[in-house]
């Protein structure tokens, strides 16, 4: 069996590690190059694990024309794809066998596209998953699928907890397939299409929160991109504070028939505790556009509004 490995971030490095100690070494390494901003290049450590094994690699953001020579070097069995954000050209599936093969981090064909862990939390989803399917030439995540393993969504769990589950299944999926593979006991399943649902990228300002939506809605939003996502923010003041953590307050059951959104209603040590459209939100931690966490500015009960 012959393959080649297209991935990084954290998901990537746990799964390389995983076949490497399944014996599932692939013969070639495309290792996604991070964006400077990210403090952490998981690329490194999948570059000293490859080296340790004699592993070919190049590190790179996205496949050019001129890596398409690896690719014809033989006919391989697939490819397997964890962790790689820019598209790959379907003609790279002639010089496989199976094709090219990623896991996606939803039960397919739901929530086809952009961070579909992310929507997941913010829609109040109480289940997700990850699909192992096929790369085709037609719309976003619509390829034939191999496998899917669920994942629950607890209620207070926040985005880092679901992606470590989602982690763990995208390990387990992907190794039971190859598994699979060698037994010849695979199976390729056509998508139900017409029960596709689609997401759309998300950018900075969409973490803007309104406090006009409900105490569960800000909730999950906060849930989905607390850290390592670049966090729920609002604006006191012209200035952004982002919200790394936050419950639903403690008055959040009160009937405000004299309701003021966005107003301050309580103060602790714990926290600060925020009046919503429905309910209340209590953020226990947060931080300013500068870093500093819990920035002690002029907060007053029953007078500040966000």
């Amino acid at each position: 069996m012959n393959f080649i490995f297209i991935g990084g971030t954290y998901r990537g490095k746990k799964l390389f590690e995983s076949l490497l100690k399944n014996k599932y070494i692939p013969d070639y390494i495309f290792i996604l190059k991070e964006d400077a901003h990210e403090n952490k290049k998981y690329s490194e450590d999948i570059k000293i694990i490859a080296n340790s094994h004699n592993i070919p690699f190049q590190i790179k953001k996205k496949l050019s024309k001129e890596d398409e020579i690896i690719f014809k070097e033989q006919k391989r069995d697939f490819a397997i794809i964890c962790g790689w954000r820019t598209i790959i050209n379907f003609d790279l599936n002639k010089y496989f066998k199976l094709g090219l093969l990623a896991a996606h981090d939803s039960l397919l064909p739901e929530y086809r596209g952009f961070a579909p862990i992310n929507w997941a939390i913010i829609n109040g989803e109480t289940k997700t998953g990850v699909t192992l399917f096929q790369i085709n030439n037609s719309e976003v995540d619509s390829g034939k699928i191999l496998n899917k393993i669920e994942v629950n969504i607890l209620p207070n769990e926040y985005a880092i907890e679901v992606y470590e589950k989602i982690t763990n299944a995208t390990v387990k999926i992907i190794n039971d397939f190859i598994k699979n593979y060698i037994n010849s006991s695979y199976t390729l399943k056509e998508q139900d299409h017409k029960n596709a649902t689609y997401t759309c990228k998300r950018i900075p300002l969409d973490g803007l929160v309104n406090w006009h939506k409900s105490s569960k809605e800000i909730y999950n939003l906060i849930r989905a991109l607390a850290p390592p996502y670049p966090c729920a923010y609002t604006i006191y003041e012209k200035e952004k504070y982002f919200i790394r953590k936050a419950e639903i307050g403690e008055y959040n059951d009160r009937n405000y028939i004299g309701r003021i959104i966005g107003r301050v209603i309580n103060i602790d040590k714990f926290g600060i505790e925020i009046l919503c459209g429905e309910g209340s939100i209590k953020i226990t931690e947060w931080e300013n556009q500068n870093g500093i966490e819990n920035p002690n500015i002029l907060i007053k009960k029953y007078s500040t509004t966000f």
